[in-house]
């Protein structure tokens, strides 16, 4: 964040870590001064972010709220998606605006982000008078916002989790099959990464039902039967993902209504057994 706010024109003064070489990189990448403490970095600061992991943020801020740091009327911000704005509690009792600003993005390595996060969406959570404000720093990013309750932010950030981490999960039965069958990781990325961005894109374009195709799709209960078979001669595990997240798709199927019920009730069946 201090990289890409540093980019867009925003003078970061300070960056904070108390590993050595993450403050060390953080602040090259800013220009920034490096500080170990969090309070310090944030005495020079208007704008105060907190990018810790989740289980540390409400220490971080309840340090800078107790140190010398003015924090009267200035904006204090944790990106978490799942926690709510009470973890920003000692800063508002200090007087500062708080708010949660999270960017619906994977932050996997720094060029992936910078590609990514240009149109991305930000959840926002804040007071409605601090909304104008949040839209102005996300729109600097080249952002957009996304309004989530504070009671919601846990089952927002599960919507998150699922569009981006259980898709990489589901990628990973790709590469393990690959494996079995001799490929190399490379390889099996070259082959099925175009095909997954494809999906996505369809979901994008078209909404999951729509973009839903194969097996499950087209009511092949023969082909579903043999991919079965196969992972469970392999990876029982692996079959057990494949009738968890294939019973899920029932759900689209009936959705889309393409299918007579007693090809969705063969399906359900056949993905019950074991």
């Amino acid at each position: 964040m201090a990289h890409l706010l540093s980019r867009r024109g925003f003078d970061v003064v300070a960056v904070a870590d108390r590993d050595e070489g993450a403050r060390t990189r953080a602040a090259g990448l800013s220009g920034a001064r490096a500080f170990g403490e969090a309070a310090d970095a944030a005495a020079a600061a208007q704008i105060i972010l907190i990018t810790t992991p989740d289980g540390t943020i409400a220490e971080v801020c309840r340090t800078i709220a107790e140190s010398d740091a003015p924090l009267a009327g200035r904006k204090v911000i944790h990106m978490s998606g799942a926690l709510s704005l009470g973890a920003l509690e000692p800063a508002a009792g200090a007087g500062a605006d708080t708010l949660c600003i999270h960017p619906i993005q994977t932050f996997a390595d720094l060029a992936g982000v910078e590609r990514s996060l240009p149109g991305s969406t930000f959840g926002v959570t804040c007071d409605p008078r601090l909304e104008e404000w949040s839209r102005g720093f996300v729109s600097s990013l080249e952002g957009r916002v996304l309004i989530v309750a504070d009671e919601d932010k846990v089952l927002y950030h599960a919507a998150a989790a699922v569009a981006c981490n259980l898709l990489a999960m589901v990628e990973y039965g790709a590469h393990v099959i690959s494996r079995r069958l001799g490929f190399e990781d490379r390889q099996a990325s070259e082959a099925f990464t175009p095909l997954a961005v494809a999906t996505a894109m369809n979901v994008g374009r078209l909404g999951p039902v729509d973009a839903l195709t194969g097996p499950l799709a087209r009511g092949d209960l023969s082909t579903i039967r043999a991919h079965l078979a196969a992972l469970e001669s392999f990876d029982a595990e692996l079959a057990d993902m494949y009738r968890t997240v294939s019973r899920w798709g029932l759900r689209m199927v009936e959705e889309k209504g393409d299918l007579d019920r007693q090809t969705i009730e063969g399906m359900r069946e056949l993905l019950d057994r074991g």
